[in-house]
């Protein structure tokens, strides 16, 4: 899309979760959208998982659909062999090192 980008360590190598959020435009539609990860080891520095996806998103009202905003979502797990995934059968809402860290510029997409 811009080159928006989001950046954050999950803190402790026994907890590796992290959650990161990029804004997007609020015209952005459900895409798809490209989607480029790199997980790093804090210890060492080498790359643990590189890859990329066109993610579709999904449209979500947060506060009801006659109420703004609008959120385009998508959701990706990184796994160490397999890179992104799909988080199907994963509890979102109880992730462990939901902490976010926002990078990028231009208005919300939710």
């Amino acid at each position: 899309m811009d080159g928006s980008c989001a950046e954050g360590a999950s803190g402790d190598p026994g907890d590796p979760f992290r959650s990161l959020s990029v804004r997007l435009p609020d015209d952005v539609g459900a895409g798809p959208v490209p989607v480029r990860l790199t997980v790093t080891s804090g210890e060492d520095g080498r790359v643990v998982v590189r890859d990329s996806r066109r993610a579709r998103l999904t449209e979500e009202h947060p506060n009801g659909r006659s109420c703004p905003p609008t959120a385009w979502t998508a959701a990706f797990r990184a796994h160490p062999e397999k890179g992104l995934t799909s988080t199907r059968g994963m509890d979102l809402r109880k992730t462990p090192g939901t902490s976010q860290e926002r990078h990028g510029s231009g208005p919300s997409g939710g």
